[in-house]
């Protein structure tokens, strides 16, 4: 199957939407509390669940999809996602001692799902974006689909309230036939598979070693290896200091419609500014840095500007800084990973990101409850500023080692 008409770009854009228009994310929780009246405990531990089944299927499998074939794997995942919310939903016919452990297959399944996703899905769209001579502007390419992601996302928010009002079905419904449509995309692909091809006449074993042996490539590559650590900490510290700060932003007198609303416009915001971030990647180091830096010291000004809007101004800043980030720091390991480890090396980024925010967000948690939330986002810049500042010393040392 294939749709001549569209390229490969254009494909990743159609199939970010589809794959980011989840539209039980924001009702699950009021399904399973309120119609399955499981209580919120309960939902915590399906939450834990679906995060520990993603980490540790989150490696093997990018593994998986530079060892057999990505188009399967992502494929399996896609199948996968678009069973579990029609498992959930139809937890409701249940009766209560089959109901729950169905909900756990389901968001299990999830997390599954997701980890087969992760890594193998942007390693398919970069191949065949370089296949198709397009590379140079993968940097660019990849600042839309943060753009783009934020607005489907957002979209997917407020419609999947809208549909679960009509009927508590049709957010369910509507997501699996996305995901569905997504495997269209997917399908369409024309994988050439050399990596495959390659290592036919070679065991498993030995084609295993090669693949994980990437990890001590990385390790010897000095510039990649910083810059893989220091970003994947970053997105680690911003993603769990935002997790926590929406019972902050209830506490400071916005309603949970305007929470929604305000991380949808952290969204859109960062997404627009990535779109420009690829600009960044031909600046010296010097500059990036620079940049990265003066923003978060005006987050820290605005932080404690003694009102909640110049607040919000001050830790959105930090937020941006991930969308400043990531198309520069994918672009440059896309190019530097081969196709045969392309999908590990990805996956294994996202394994450590979950890792080191899941240790993060009880300490931070912990320093929310012993002072306050300003005192925490102050923490999270300072933290990052150093992290930023500790990455340029490294870079600048192995530079000069290599020069030498």
């Amino acid at each position: 199957m294939s749709l001549p008409l569209i390229d490969g770009t254009n494909k990743y854009y159609y199939y970010t939407v589809l794959t980011q228009l989840r539209f039980t994310k924001i009702v699950n929780i009021l399904f399973i509390v309120q119609s399955l009246g499981l209580g919120l405990v309960k939902f915590a531990l399906l939450q834990s669940i679906f995060l520990f089944s993603q980490l540790i299927f989150e490696l093997p499998s990018g593994v998986l999809g530079d060892l057999l074939n990505k188009k399967i794997v992502v494929s399996a995942g896609l199948i996968i996602l678009t069973t579990s919310p029609m498992l959930i939903y139809f937890t409701y016919y249940m009766p209560e001692f089959e109901s729950f452990p169905a909900l756990i297959l389901a968001f299990t399944l999830e997390g599954i799902g997701n980890a087969l996703l992760s890594g193998t899905d942007d390693a398919i769209f970069f191949e065949t974006i370089r296949d198709e001579h397009q590379e140079k502007r993968y940097g660019k390419i990849r600042g839309n689909i943060q753009l783009i992601s934020a607005i489907a996302m957002g979209i997917a928010n407020l419609t999947g309230g809208i549909l679960y009002s009509v009927d508590q079905f049709y957010p369910f419904l509507f997501q699996s036939l996305m995901l569905l449509l997504a495997l269209m995309i997917i399908a369409s692909i024309n994988n050439k598979d050399k990596v495959r091809e390659a290592n036919r006449d070679t065991n498993l074993m030995q084609n295993l070693r090669d693949t994980l042996g990437v990890f001590k490539l990385l390790t010897k590559s000095s510039n990649i290896f910083f810059l893989f650590v220091y970003s994947s900490i970053i997105a680690a510290v911003v993603n769990a200091f935002f997790g926590l700060l929406p019972e902050y932003i209830s506490k400071i007198g916005f309603t949970s419609a305007q929470n929604g609303g305000i991380f949808m416009l952290f969204s859109l915001i960062g997404g627009l500014i990535a779109t420009q971030a690829y600009r960044l990647s031909g600046v010296k180091l010097n500059r990036l840095i620079f940049t990265i830096l003066l923003v978060l010291f005006l987050s820290l000004i605005f932080q404690y500007g003694g009102n909640k809007y110049v607040f919000l101004i001050g830790i959105g800043l930090i937020y941006i800084i991930l969308d400043i980030l990531d198309p520069i720091i994918m672009e440059m390991l896309h190019l530097w990973v081969s196709d045969k480890s392309r999908a590990t090396v990805i996956s294994g980024m996202s394994l450590f990101i979950s890792l080191v925010t899941m240790i993060i967000t009880p300490a931070m948690g912990l320093l929310i409850q012993k002072t306050n939330t300003i005192i925490t986002g102050s923490f999270t810049a300072v933290l990052m500023i150093l992290l930023t500042v500790t990455a340029y010393i490294l870079l600048n040392k192995s530079r000069k080692k290599q020069k030498g």
